[in-house]
């Protein structure tokens, strides 16, 4: 079972932003996430949830909250990344398995 990006994605740097009018960010959000931990990415995080509400265009900076959600969270996206290339010739990289499948239906 070879996953369901083929392993395209693999100890990439990704991170879930979410931009909502009201609700709905946060089942958003952890959706985003699942993709990533499933698909064995490195996932920076912020000091929130990467959330930013607004209703129409510009709206979102407005949320001060949000903005520094986002600052923080490209500042340590950006270190993750530095780190990652800095240490690839440093630090051998996991050897990949094949995924196993389990059907629990006997």
């Amino acid at each position: 079972m070879a996953g369901s990006n083929g392993a395209m994605f693999r100890h990439k740097v990704a991170a879930s932003v979410v931009a909502v009018r009201r609700s709905g960010g946060i089942s958003t959000f952890e959706q985003l996430n699942n993709y990533i931990l499933y698909s064995e990415m490195l996932m920076p995080t912020s000091n929130y949830w990467n959330i930013i509400h607004g209703a129409r265009p510009g709206e979102a900076l407005q949320d001060k909250e949000g903005v520094q959600i986002m600052r923080i969270l490209g500042k340590n996206m950006a270190w993750l990344m530095k780190l990652v290339e800095n240490g690839k010739d440093k630090v051998a990289e996991p050897e990949k398995e094949d995924k196993i499948g389990m059907n629990f239906i006997r």
